[in-house]
């Protein structure tokens, strides 16, 4: 199944669970609410700096409990242009952040895969208290899909044509 032919509203939270097909692996990352869907898709800009969306919308209430999608360390945890933000720098260099977001954990402070590190609230001018934007970025500051790193993954071995 490619990622285009998923229903954005159809994608939930599995989170912790690694049951399914024992041909499946654990997805990348888990969705960052639980018993939650996606309600706004990823829209990649055409140009770096030109409009798009940049993550997913997550509905979530205001106090809804955030979980970390992967392991990490906060990275950010304040304001930016008067909205309420935590990214979390995650092991394998991708970056996530939550808006609105609200911790009492400080920078530098571990996080773990599917563990509490905050809850959506704050100050925000996304989706008026009823969804938290998750973005992630890679090493190189490109935004990834988040959707596509909550699939699980198979691993599949394809025969090879010896010569010709």
């Amino acid at each position: 199944m490619t990622t285009s032919s998923v229903q954005m509203s159809d994608i939930r939270n599995s989170n912790t669970s690694n049951s399914g097909a024992a041909r499946q692996c654990r997805a990348r990352m888990v969705l960052p609410v639980a018993d939650t869907r996606i309600s706004k898709a990823f829209d990649r800009p055409s140009k770096r700096w030109a409009t798009g969306h940049r993550g997913v919308d997550i509905t979530a209430e205001t106090g809804a409990v955030l979980i970390a999608p992967d392991d990490g360390v906060i990275s950010f945890n304040g304001t930016v242009a008067g909205k309420d933000v935590i990214s979390i720098k995650h092991s394998d260099g991708l970056t996530s952040t939550f808006e609105p977001a609200h911790s009492d954990l400080e920078t530098g402070a571990p996080v773990f895969r599917s563990q509490p590190f905050g809850v959506a609230d704050g100050s925000s001018d996304h989706c008026l208290d009823f969804c938290v934007h998750w973005g992630v970025m890679d090493a190189y500051d490109d935004y990834l899909d988040p959707s596509t790193l909550i699939l699980p993954r198979t691993i599949a071995l394809k025969p090879v044509q010896v010569g010709d």
